[in-house]
């Protein structure tokens, strides 16, 4: 089993921009009375333009992840011949998930918390473990060849060269007595034929046993020195050659033992993998809402080699982690100002921070790679209780440093050829205003001309004698 620490993947993070941000508390309209409305105009209330801090917000959604967390994949892995499952995405391990323990439990270290199928693992293990008794015989033999080999390089230089030899001088010596008896002879055949006691034939008949006898010598002679010199290395190379296959088959045996051990080694590595454990205490949860509705940790379902099964997050270390379009990217940077809600805490904000924004875009697989994302983590500065993985969450990032100026109800201006229009109240009355203004939210509009701290317009204005509104 590998662990992974890295952050939460979110998928479907939707972004939304919203011009100007306003920093100050919410909305307040001063509804005024029917006698506060001029004559001429009428509306749904008065409301009050006012200084305060404004500045470039992008709203996003995202969803709660831990800082640091483990993610848990399995390790069993494919093989040759293990025939692999067909799944949906592609090639499957030869397992399913047989047992598993329900999301948000609490486990301890080494603790199992999700059993694989074993059986295809096991019976290829059962097969190589007759591989292995196999190559055990076939290292058993090659020691026995390898010894009747060297056994026979020692019999025959400690042994056997020496008793050749020693045959061989002993026909040496034997020839030069003969030699020596047949000189004697015939020198003595000589003497007895000059005396005519010995035939002209015998005397020929001891000439050709005296020639016979140096040639015997000569014989015995190259014998000898042929063995000294030829014969005997000969051998001994051949006997050593014979001692080198028998050691060079046995080494064979021996890597194929090992390589059959070793086989059956990661064999029941794989059976022993079947059992994932956790690698800490911690909370578990499910690692499939990285695949959405195409996969589903359950019993049953297929395992891929690699693929994200649980996460054990650090629940004292939240964050939140979203998406930003790339075109919305460059208004993002580390250290801006943030706040934080969730749909869980309905009601509150949390002031956070922008932790961190990848250097690299993300492809959205649900746009067929066409459109680029960055990974952006927000820190908070002080995390709620109570957060769990997968929380929804609305971030608003500040893009730019606030500046004061000044905001009017956005129902309180009207357009027309002329540009933008207010009614303000004066010591005389209701009296329309040509302003300038510039963005702002769906409540209020930053002024730039026309108005004053502490004015007060009119909400949704129209005239009583027309009937119609700005």
């Amino acid at each position: 089993m590998t662990t992974e620490a890295r952050g939460w993947w979110l998928l479907g993070a939707v972004a939304v921009l919203v011009p100007i941000g306003l920093a100050s508390a919410p909305r307040a309209i001063v509804v005024g009375t029917e006698a506060d409305r001029g004559a001429g105009w009428t509306g749904r209330g008065w409301g009050v333009v006012r200084a305060e801090e404004v500045g470039e917000t992008i709203v996003l959604s995202g969803l709660a992840c831990s800082a640091s967390q483990t993610i848990i994949a399995p390790t069993v892995e494919l093989l040759a011949d293990v025939p692999p499952v067909l799944g949906i995405f592609g090639p499957a391990a030869p397992t399913r998930i047989i047992e598993l323990i329900p999301e948000g439990t609490r486990v301890a270290r080494d603790e199992v918390i999700c059993r694989l199928d074993p059986s295809a693992y096991a019976d290829r293990a059962r097969d190589q473990r007759i591989e292995v008794d196999r190559a055990r015989s076939g290292l058993a033999e090659a020691d026995r060849a390898l010894a009747v080999a060297e056994a026979g390089l020692v019999s025959y230089r400690d042994g056997d060269r020496a008793w050749f030899e020693r045959q061989m001088e002993v026909d040496r010596a034997m020839a030069r007595v003969d030699l020596t008896r047949a000189e004697d002879y015939l020198a003595w055949s000589g003497r007895m034929g000059a005396l005519g006691y010995v035939s002209s034939a015998d005397l020929a008949e001891h000439r050709l046993s005296l020639l016979r006898a140096e040639v015997a010598l000569s014989d015995a002679e190259l014998a000898l020195r042929t063995f000294r010199e030829s014969t005997v290395g000969a051998v001994l190379r051949g006997l050593e050659a014979e001692v080198d296959r028998s050691r060079t088959l046995r080494d064979f045996a021996v890597e194929e033992l090992e390589a059959a051990e070793e086989r059956l080694d990661h064999l029941e590595e794989q059976v022993d993998r079947c059992s994932i454990r956790a690698p800490h205490d911690g909370t578990v949860y499910y690692a499939d809402i990285f695949f959405n509705d195409y996969y589903q940790v359950r019993e049953g379902a297929e395992v891929y080699p690699g693929i994200h099964l649980f996460i054990l997050p650090d629940l004292s270390k939240m964050e939140v982690e979203l998406f930003v379009h790339e075109r919305f990217a460059g208004l993002v940077a580390e250290g801006r100002r943030a706040t934080v809600s969730f749909e869980a805490l309905p009601g509150c904000t949390f002031p956070a921070r922008v932790k961190s924004i990848d250097l690299l875009p993300t492809p959205d697989w649900r746009h067929f790679e066409e459109w680029q994302q960055f990974r952006v983590r927000v820190a908070i500065d002080r995390p709620p209780a109570g957060l769990r993985p997968e929380m929804t969450t609305r971030v608003s990032i500040a893009t730019d440093e606030p500046r004061s100026a000044l905001t009017v109800p956005a129902g309180a201006v009207g357009w027309d050829d002329a540009g933008a229009h207010c009614v303000v109240e004066t010591d005389q009355g209701p009296n329309r205003r040509a302003i300038r203004v510039d963005r702002g939210t769906v409540d209020r509009l930053v002024v730039l001309e026309g108005l004053r701290p502490g004015d007060r317009v009119l909400i949704d204005p129209r005239r009583n004698d027309r009937g119609e509104g700005h």
